[in-house]
């Protein structure tokens, strides 16, 4: 009984986060989830939240930032252009903050999911590494 009721809160669980069983994002949930957020192996390694994260971005260097008010916890995503319409695809170094200090992921080739009005759904090829930006003018 505990079993079945561990695997039940287990699966709420995944489902919740939108994450898929192999480690990926899940693209459909994905796109359709209109938070700033950094998404790595299928999990939100960062959801971006307004009532205690600022957002920042730098067009000249492709920059796309999101941290908490003590700047302790983020994560940004620098492209080497930024995209115009789905399906246009950009270079790109990520850097994110976690309990070992900062990570990254760097060169990693990023497709527009999607784009609606100053937001930015990002993704590679191999759904291990996905971000929602936000373009501020």
């Amino acid at each position: 009984m505990k079993a079945r009721l561990l695997f039940a809160a287990l699966a709420a669980f995944a489902a919740a986060c939108a994450c898929s069983p192999n480690g990926t994002t899940a693209l459909d949930a994905f796109v359709k989830d209109e938070t700033v957020r950094l998404e790595l192996d299928g999990v939100r390694v960062f959801v971006h939240d307004d009532t205690f994260c600022q957002l920042s971005f730098n067009r000249q260097r492709g920059s796309f930032r999101s941290h908490t008010d003590t700047m302790l916890d983020y994560f940004v995503v620098e492209l080497d252009v930024i995209p115009q319409a789905e399906g246009d695809t950009a270079v790109a170094d990520v850097y994110w903050s976690s309990t070992d200090g900062e990570r990254s992921r760097k060169k990693i080739t990023l497709e527009a999911k999607r784009i609606k009005g100053d937001l930015i759904w990002l993704c590679d090829a191999g759904r291990r590494t996905a971000a929602v930006v936000r373009v501020l003018e």
